[in-house]
């Protein structure tokens, strides 16, 4: 896993902890940083594309134990910082803001799970045959411009990430904030109902315009949000 943090602001040992996709890296956040400068905040990205600097639970333990933790997560990003709190006793969210994520991809009811599984076999096949070719594909679909991918890609990560699609994850019974653009073919409206208008303290809106990229498209919204749910 990979960590890049900026914590000389934090106050009353606070911190936001961003984990961006599948796929993607902390360049998913660079429009949204600067509206963040006057907090303390980590930087969480699995390591898709064999960078060196790849930490371990010790340093992570190091960062996070004894802070009080608003968890921000990107599409799988929401799903990972669930399975962090889950695995680790140091690292304890407060609340949790998911932008444009899921706890299960494919849905919890049929006929939707089914249609999203055909289409989720038809990546994870294309992916094992040509991964730098998917993955271009999957950005563009996304609405992200087109850019040629880093040499080095770690397709046994990528592949292991692509397959959590399929398990799903239980979302913890913390305070939810769930932006979501209504124009995500990713993860669209019906997903967003099913996998969280039933939890207990969660609140959920939407906007139009952004595709899967609404962190990128919308920065100051998205960032505002955050900002304002985590001041409650």
């Amino acid at each position: 896993m990979l960590c890049k943090s900026s914590t000389e602001n934090s106050q009353d040992n606070f911190l936001f902890v961003f984990f961006n996709g599948f796929g993607s890296d902390y360049k998913y956040w660079d429009e949204m940083l600067p509206y963040f400068s006057n907090y303390g905040y980590v930087l969480l990205s699995e390591n898709y594309f064999d960078n060196p600097e790849d930490y371990d639970e010790k340093y992570l333990r190091k960062i996070f134990e004894g802070k009080r933790l608003v968890g921000v997560g990107h599409s799988l990003g929401y799903h990972k910082l669930c399975d962090l709190n889950q695995k680790y006793d140091f690292f304890n969210l407060e609340k949790i803001v998911s932008v444009e994520g899921f706890s299960q991809y494919l849905g919890n009811t049929e006929p939707t799970r089914t249609i999203r599984k055909f289409f989720l076999d038809l990546m994870e096949n294309s992916y094992t045959y040509f991964p730098k070719i998917t993955l271009c594909n999957f950005m563009a679909m996304c609405g992200a411009p087109m850019m040629a991918l880093p040499p080095q890609l770690n397709q046994e990560l990528l592949m292991k990430d692509l397959n959590l699609l399929y398990s799903g994850i239980e979302s913890p019974q913390i305070p939810h904030l769930v932006l979501s653009s209504l124009d995500d073919w990713v993860v669209p409206f019906n997903i967003v109902e099913d996998n969280f208008k039933k939890l207990d303290d969660v609140r959920i809106i939407y906007t139009v315009g952004a595709g899967h990229l609404l962190g990128m498209k919308f920065p100051q919204y998205v960032s505002r949000e955050i900002q304002k749910f985590a001041a409650q």
